[in-house]
């Protein structure tokens, strides 16, 4: 029992360390996406991407047992841009693709803003 204790404890400490360049990674994957005006085979893997690694901020954000919503918060941008992906592959007009990107552009703000507050959680709570 000890010893499972003490591996839970060494994998919440190296989710806590992976915390701070996942949530840099997720910001500048946002910023990035936030300029693009095309949906191009790039765009779309792009943006995959970045579904990914803010699912992966927030998997790691729960492991190191982050008691705010910022898990939750996170989980959910992973999710909805996954669902812009689709989104975005099956716009066939114009105002179809410029609320896909308005969508997109909302999603990704919010990223921006939050995802120093990730970075910021995990430093609080070891001091």
């Amino acid at each position: 029992m000890l010893t499972c204790l003490v591996a839970a404890a060494a994998l919440g400490a190296a989710a806590a360390a992976d915390i701070p360049s996942l949530a840099t990674e997720v910001e500048t994957g946002a910023r990035a996406l936030t300029v693009q005006t095309e949906i191009t085979p790039d765009f779309l893997a792009g943006l995959d991407e970045f579904s990914t690694d803010a699912m992966a901020l927030s998997d790691a954000l729960r492991q190191a047992e982050v008691e705010q919503d910022l898990p939750c918060i996170f989980r959910g941008i992973a999710e909805d841009s996954h669902e812009r992906v689709v989104e975005f592959q099956t716009a066939s007009t114009p105002e179809a693709r410029d609320m896909a990107f308005a969508g997109l552009r909302a999603l990704l703000d919010d990223a921006i803003l939050i995802a120093p507050m990730a970075a910021e959680a995990v430093t609080a709570a070891n001091d």
